[in-house]
């Protein structure tokens, strides 16, 4: 199989291309529980679990030099 090669600012687009996009979807998973009025137990934990991920997700996405405000 033959390697293909891409430069650094090439792999680094494809990084925040792809921090992008999972940040947007944990921001909408996040933003549909705070809607709800009761949260069963695991979505509790899922939440948690989504902006916890996202705190960090954001903070790689900046280091890339993304930038989605």
């Amino acid at each position: 199989m033959d390697k293909v090669q891409i430069d650094g600012d090439t792999a680094d687009g494809i990084a925040r291309a792809s921090l992008k996009d999972s940040i947007l979807c944990l921001r909408e998973c996040v933003k549909k529980y705070k809607s709800k009025k009761r949260l069963t137990e695991w979505e509790k934990r899922d939440m948690s679990d989504a902006n916890y991920s996202l705190d960090h997700l954001e903070k790689t996405f900046d280091y890339y030099g993304g930038n989605l405000r």
